[in-house]
């Protein structure tokens, strides 16, 4: 097993000296990373958009003031 951990570490030294292969480790990481403020971006919004204790007072709130869609 040692063997093969030596030869894959070497491997991996080699590969992360490639100057090609480093601009594509930070196009990458920049992408990555645009995508991730993205994503979190928009989970924000929906949290603001949906307060859960706000819809469920206003829930609570219907039930105990009586009234109802019911028509």
């Amino acid at each position: 097993m040692s063997i093969i951990r030596h030869l894959m570490w070497a491997a991996f030294k080699r590969a992360a000296s490639d100057p090609k292969v480093q601009k594509k480790a930070v196009t990458t990481a920049v992408k990555v990373d645009e995508k991730l403020t993205k994503t979190a971006d928009k989970v924000v919004e929906f949290a603001v958009e949906k307060d859960p204790m706000r819809e469920a007072g206003r829930a609570f709130g219907k039930l105990f003031s009586g009234s109802s869609d019911k028509g």
